[in-house]
């Protein structure tokens, strides 16, 4: 039997991402968050419009996404109730949250230069995502956010995440452990649970071989 309910949050597991930007002078901003999915090579990011990273993203227009692993999670636990704004928003403040100026040090994280933006990657991550803002628009009811819609320029990716197909390279999706955020808890992903008849059509196939546009499937080059 289903009942009718009202939660709070419809977060029913969606991938942890450290977001990278650049602030007003320059020094680089983090945030975790969970809204992001993607599309192609293009990612929509759902993001509170009183946040650091939203005004960040506005103003350059630039970030790096930085998916974590789940060696990576009591880095991103870190940064729990942090913020960039400073003063500290007040309905953030009354959440607990506290300003919070190098944020990578916070973590415990470390900076690497990007290739084709200006905010920089995180080291530590095994995914990193260099992309530019295409398009922002207010995003949803009764709640303060913006959607972003990011393409990527460049993807970075643990080379031992990566098996060769011919001139190709693709994640293992066996070796990728992404962290999990569901209901604002940390979650990891455990083994397969099924065969997939998409994995093994011809749309895979045709995906595999990169015979497709690259806003449509895409191909991985070594950093």
């Amino acid at each position: 039997m289903h009942k009718t309910i009202e939660p709070t949050i419809l977060y029913f597991g969606t991938p942890v991402a450290l977001i990278s930007t650049l602030n007003e002078d320059g020094t680089p901003n983090i945030a975790p968050m969970s809204s992001a999915w993607w599309l192609g090579w293009s990612c929509m990011l759902g993001l509170g419009s009183m946040s650091k990273t939203s005004e960040n993203l506005v103003r350059t227009r630039e970030c790096v996404i930085n998916l974590p692993s789940e060696e990576q999670v009591t880095h991103v636990d870190r940064l729990a109730l942090t913020t960039g704004q400073n003063p500290v928003p007040e309905k953030k403040l009354s959440w607990g949250y506290r300003y919070e100026q190098d944020k990578l040090r916070e973590a415990g994280l470390t900076s690497k230069p990007s290739l084709d933006v200006r905010p920089p990657r995180i080291a530590e991550c095994p995914v990193q995502m260099e992309g530019v803002v295409h398009e922002i628009r207010p995003f949803g009811k009764n709640v303060s956010a913006n959607a972003f819609e990011v393409h990527i320029v460049r993807l970075h990716v643990e080379e031992s995440l990566l098996v060769e197909e011919g001139s190709h390279f693709h994640i293992d999706p066996v070796k990728w452990r992404p962290l999990i955020m569901s209901f604002c808890r940390f979650f990891g992903i455990g083994g397969e649970v099924h065969p997939s008849r998409l994995a093994e059509s011809d749309f895979m196939k045709f995906v595999r071989n990169g015979t497709g546009p690259r806003s449509t499937i895409g191909s991985m080059a070594r950093d």
